[in-house]
Order: structure tokens, then C-alpha cells, then sequence
């Protein structure tokens, strides 16, 4: 069970950055064609909408959902800090996804669909917009990162090593896919 939701978890932190990037690509490419009212920059946003209607928010909900119950499920995860460090970054990226990513790609979208060659006041926004698409995805891209980062590293905040930690992987009981150090020779060949 624990490696199929870490397997889910992974596959979909992969997917929402790659749909990150995907955003930074467009925003970089076709923000600037915006402005004179561009077919193809608006066929561009109107994909970036899509995308984050059916890939970015349902992938976000699977790396939070399947991220608790791991927590839920292995009970040594309730006293390791990188965990509860990798749940507030989690908790940030929501709030940054919620909160500037997917609104910001859906006024854009409107401001499009409005035109605005020409017409001062939508340029102004288009900007300000555009700047905000730009900072959000980065600021999500990092959070991304930053869990990752936590997942794989899974940092210590003691000053020393205790006798505990010099142990061999296997020995760990934290790791769910460690072989015990005492387990028969066939099984640590597979």
C-alpha cells in the first residue's frame, strides 16, 4: 500500500511541475503577443486554462491527499521535522496554486477574450497580470523543489549523528523500503 501511494505521489508531484513549466513556457512565449490580440497567444492561454482546470488542480489534490496518508500511515513520520516541513511547503503550495497560479491564468484568459489592442487600461493589467503569472509559477516551482528536496534528503535537526543514524539502511525502521539487516540472504539479492 505504502509504495503504491508513494509511487502516486511521486507521479504526481511530476506532473505538477511539469504543468508549472508548462505555464512558465507559455507565459515566457506568448504574454508579450497578447497585447495585439495574437490568435495563437490566445489559442496558447486558452490551453494553459484547460490545463489547469483537469491537470494542475486534480494533480495537486493527489500529491496532497496521497502525502497525508502516508503521514497516516507510517506512525514514525509523526516525530520526523523534514515530514512536517514537507507538509507546510505543501500547505504554501496550495495557497500559492489556489491563490495566484490558477486565477491569474483564468483573468488572463478573460482579458483575452475581452481584446485589448489598443486600449490602455487592459495593457495595464495585461502587465501586471502577466508579472503575478510569472512570480507564482516560480514561487510554486520552488515549493516543488523545496518538498522534493525534503523527501529525498529528509534532514536531521540534531548536531550529531546518534549511534541510531550511523546504522546501516537497512536497519532504519523509518524506511519503509529497507531490508532488515537479519532477513535471509535470497531476499536481499532480489
Amino acid at each position: 500500500m505504502r509504495r503504491s501511494l508513494k509511487f502516486i505521489h511521486t507521479v504526481g508531484t511530476a506532473t505538477l511541475l511539469g504543468t508549472l513549466a508548462l505555464q512558465l513556457v507559455i507565459a515566457f512565449r506568448y504574454n508579450a503577443l497578447l497585447a495585439g490580440d495574437d490568435a495563437v497567444a490566445a489559442g496558447a492561454r486558452q490551453v494553459m486554462v484547460e490545463v489547469t482546470r483537469w491537470v494542475m488542480g486534480p494533480s495537486l489534490v493527489v500529491v496532497i491527499v496521497t502525502g497525508l496518508l502516508l503521514m497516516g500511515l507510517n506512525r514514525s513520520f509523526a516525530s520526523a521535522y523534514w515530514v512536517w516541513a514537507k507538509a507546510l511547503i505543501g500547505l504554501l503550495l496550495v495557497k500559492a496554486v489556489i491563490t495566484v497560479n490558477d486565477p491569474v491564468v483564468h483573468e488572463l484568459m478573460a482579458l483575452v477574450a475581452q481584446g485589448i489592442a489598443g486600449k490602455e487600461a487592459a495593457l495595464a493589467e495585461l502587465a501586471r497580470l502577466a508579472r503575478m503569472e510569472w512570480l507564482g509559477a516560480w514561487l510554486s516551482v520552488g515549493l516543488c523543489v523545496a518538498a522534493v528536496a525534503f523527501g529525498v534528503w529528509r534532514p536531521t535537526l540534531e548536531g550529531k549523528p546518534k549511534a541510531a543514524s550511523r546504522a546501516s539502511p537497512a536497519d532504519r525502521p523509518d524506511d519503509p523500503d529497507a531490508v532488515p539487516s537479519d532477513a535471509p540472504a535470497e531476499r536481499l539479492a532480489r
